[in-house]
């Protein structure tokens, strides 16, 4: 404990900048991300709007579900395997479940990640660097990621001057649309959206934290072991809070672990848990639930075209000067001992990596691991403005180190500005009576009915219903693995009732047809089909939910009974 105090009173100015800076800007940031209104549920960012529908699905299915339908089926997708790493949604179902209401259940737990991962990530490039400012200036850095996109914003700047520009920006000056890069800054694209990264990020520069910090102690130890045995169980962990961060660990730790080989003996007590409970997990929720064949592909270069020319123009415009700054920082680490020469090395093996493989069928995913390249490149690059500081007036002046500074984090203030303007960003992703309806949906329902529903990725069945959903979101679908494109077809069919939808209807075991706005304009539903023969099981003002269960009545006034026969309580 005293210890532990003394290493607290040693950074306590350098960690009350990090938390008065960065602490300040993501609380203030998520306080305001999700909110409900009188009128519905609303969040502060379109990227944010795109991904947490399916988050809420997920914690919904853990917050009102008994536990024996947690794993049931994948929330976009009806008979599919739950793939998707759930931790971070079943910690906020949890919360739900015992009287949190659904945005603190959002808010709290990623207040408390990112102040786990702003520790983090300053305890890990402190031990790397040896220096706090050098520390403060790499995070920085990284959160401030993009790349020559400011050009663009000071032609335009230029053209039309104005404090409004500077204080909301109209456009996004990192996308990178040709190279499907959606968006250039890590916080915008990925930390604050994808909430499995934040989680998984957390824990994983803390178990790199720890094992840098023991293999740099060459002193052997009980305590040693007791911790590596905690890094390793964290390790094992992580097919189910964030599966790319899990590579980067894999990577990372397996290229410290190779180069201490001599400590073989200790290092069991992180490579053996790390290795049961990973594989445990893999084959419990991660085996046999992706069928496409192609989910892993070969892909060399990415989503660049023109061959090694075309490549580096792709790196310059997503991280301007990045790379060549991060190899020199790397060169000028060449007299720091192996461990942390090994460390930094690892990034660069990451970024190899994922310009040769596409570690899931949408390209864009392949940032979750650039994102991690770059953070090491960001400590690299610390290391290097360091360097030119110390020696401004030799070979460059300390206005280049300011220059070189701006460049690496001028497209990325851009973005975060736009990022913390919620009044402007705010969109609606669920409306009061939707929310409403899934209540009712989850009250008066089997719970493993399956629903036909149109494709919307905020389809309140999927949202607050907690019901299994034929088919969700395209993307999503995609992206997890499923061969849907039979399935997408049949759906149209199914809408537009009639015979062959019938047969549809049973060979899907569909119970429970939803015909609103999104059924309507995108997919033709053919709602006078339902309304003859179906009865209306649920509905409000924007939705009729048709059980189609039951055909409609016969000559005699009695109902008649399909091939799904019973309802869920067992009556006809």
């Amino acid at each position: 404990m005293k210890s532990l105090l003394k290493i607290y009173q040693s950074h306590k100015k350098a960690l009350l900048v990090l938390f008065a800076t960065w602490g300040l800007y993501f609380f203030l940031v998520f306080i305001r991300m999700i909110a409900y209104k009188p009128d519905g549920l609303y969040v502060g960012h379109k990227n944010v709007w795109g991904d947490w529908a399916l988050h809420i699905g997920m914690v919904s299915i853990f917050a009102h579900k008994d536990p024996q339908y947690w794993f049931a089926y994948h929330p976009v997708y009806a008979g599919g395997k739950l793939t998707y790493p759930f931790l971070v949604n079943f910690i906020s179902g949890m919360l739900v479940r015992v009287g949190f209401s659904m945005d603190m259940a959002f808010i709290i737990p990623s207040l408390i990640y990112v102040f786990f991962l702003l520790t983090g990530m300053y305890a890990l490039f402190y031990i790397v660097l040896k220096s706090k400012k050098q520390t403060l200036v790499a995070i920085s850095i990284f959160f401030l990621s993009a790349g020559l996109g400011f050009i663009n914003f000071l032609k335009d700047f230029s053209k039309n001057p104005s404090l409004k520009m500077l204080l909301y920006p109209e456009q996004e000056y990192s996308n990178a649309i040709p190279y499907e890069v959606y968006s250039g800054n890590f916080v915008v694209g990925m930390l604050i959206p994808q909430r499995a990264f934040l989680l998984g990020m957390a824990i994983s520069l803390w178990i790199m934290t720890g094992l840098v910090y023991i293999l740099l102690n060459r002193k052997q130890a009980i305590g040693n072991r007791r911790i590596l045995l905690v890094l390793g169980t964290l390790a094992g962990l992580l097919p189910i809070i964030h599966i790319h961060s899990f590579i980067v660990i894999i990577v990372v730790t397996g290229s410290l672990c190779l180069i201490s080989y001599e400590r073989w003996k200790e290092l069991l007590f992180y490579a053996v848990p790390a290795a049961i409970i990973s594989i445990s997990l893999y084959l419990m929720f991660i085996s046999g639930g992706i069928e496409n064949p192609q989910f892993f592909q070969w892909l060399p270069g990415w989503t660049s075209t023109g061959g090694l020319i075309g490549w580096l123009k792709m790196w310059i415009q997503l991280w301007g000067i990045m790379l060549p700054i991060a190899v020199f920082g790397f060169f000028l680490l060449r007299k720091q001992p192996l461990i942390i020469k090994t460390f930094f090395f690892s990034f660069f093996l990451l970024f190899i990596l994922a310009n040769f493989f596409l570690f899931q069928p949408m390209r864009f995913d392949n940032t979750k691991i650039f994102m991690w390249a770059y953070l090491g490149f960001s400590g690299l690059a610390a290391v290097t403005l360091s360097w030119g500081w110390r020696r401004g007036g030799r070979t460059f002046s300390r206005f280049d180190v300011v220059l070189i500074a701006i460049v690496l984090t001028f497209t990325g203030s851009l973005e975060l500005i736009r990022l913390q303007r919620i009044d402007r960003n705010q969109v609606q992703l669920a409306n009061a009576e939707d929310i409403k309806l899934g209540a009712e949906i989850r009250e008066k329902t089997d719970p493993l009915a399956i629903f036909l529903t149109s494709t919307d990725h905020n389809h309140p069945v999927m949202m607050w219903g907690a019901r299994s959903i034929l088919m969700g979101y395209p993307g999503w679908v995609f992206t997890y693995g499923f061969l849907y494109q039979q399935r997408e077809k049949d759906i149209a069919v199914m809408f537009k009732g009639g015979a062959e939808a019938e047969k549809l209807l049973n060979q899907y075991k569909i119970s429970y047809v939803a015909i609103g706005p999104g059924e309507l304009k995108n997919l033709q539903a053919n709602e006078s089909y339902y309304a003859q023969n179906y009865p209306v099981a649920i509905q409000n003002q924007n939705y009729r939910i048709y059980d189609v269960r039951k055909l409609g009545l016969n000559s005699n006034g009695e109902q008649q009974l399909n091939a799904r026969g019973k309802d869920w309580r067992g009556n006809y």
